[in-house]
């Protein structure tokens, strides 16, 4: 009798075990942000310190703007991180599946031409950059630095900063050049070629390589420079509003509201709308 008991009570112990892990995972939510790698650095210092709901948790993965708005419209992402508009052919896919895509404008970055420190040019003109990236100047010396080729480096086609890049400067089919998948792979081949010429947002300058003027447009002056430099594009966060409820909408709230994100948005080198 006593072991009969004894067997039971064992059984009924797995059995609450596996009911309450069972509710427990049920209920657990998880918000999913994925795209651009430009806001990524700044969206973990904002989860890192937004205080979530029990039960919840935040993933956040950067395969380009491009790529993130890929998994909200294929449903694997619940917010995507993006630095260039929606796409035609987004908008389009988004229609056809009836998905009402929302946009939130978080501010304005800078995209920079970058080289490494090694080089004597520091200033350039937006039209030498087009040739640049289209081909019709391919050594230093026509910019009054070394005799050098120039090695020209880009942005893959799932980065928004590329899309734009494409849109300012020269449309992708005219350019010939090595491309890297983010902000940090480009500063890593600037820093190590002193004849590479290559662009990146503004929160991922640093002393290894040197941010090259464009029109004259004083780096130093912050206010000018944000009013004047000739690439610049919004950053926005994008969501399904058929989904946007709950703990993502709590998040997005936080996000774009809260003063110590506000601020920590504009440390990272960005500027207010």
């Amino acid at each position: 009798m006593d072991k009969t008991i004894g067997f039971l009570s064992i059984c009924l112990v797995i059995s609450l075990f596996f009911l309450f892990s069972s509710c427990s995972g049920k209920n657990e939510k998880t918000i999913r942000i994925s795209g651009s790698t430009t806001i990524e650095p700044f969206m973990k210092k904002v989860a890192a310190r937004y205080k979530r709901p029990k039960n919840t948790k935040i993933t956040i993965l950067a395969p380009g703007s491009i790529g993130g708005m890929n998994s909200l419209l294929d449903g694997s992402c619940d917010i995507v991180m993006s630095s260039s508009d929606l796409l035609p052919s987004h908008q389009l896919s988004a229609k056809e599946k009836g998905i009402k895509i929302k946009s939130f404008l978080l501010g304005i970055d800078l995209i920079i031409p970058i080289v490494n420190p090694g080089n004597r040019v520091r200033n350039i003109s937006l039209d030498q950059l087009k040739d640049i990236y289209g081909g019709k100047i391919q050594n230093w010396s026509e910019l009054g630095g070394k005799n050098a080729s120039i090695e020209v480096f880009h942005r893959n086609n799932n980065s928004g900063t590329s899309a734009v890049w494409n849109r300012i400067i020269a449309p992708e089919t005219r350019q010939t050049r090595k491309t890297l998948v983010s902000n940090s792979s480009v500063l890593a081949y600037i820093a190590a070629d002193e004849n590479a010429i290559g662009y990146i947002s503004n929160y991922f300058i640093n002393s290894e390589i040197k941010p090259l003027t464009v029109d004259g447009v004083d780096i130093e002056n912050k206010e000018h420079w944000h009013k004047n430099h000739p690439i610049t594009r919004p950053l926005f966060l994008y969501v399904d509003e058929n989904n946007f409820t709950g703990s993502v909408k709590t998040f997005v709230i936080f996000t774009l509201m809260d003063k110590e994100v506000k601020k920590i948005f504009q440390e990272s080198g960005f500027f207010s709308s």
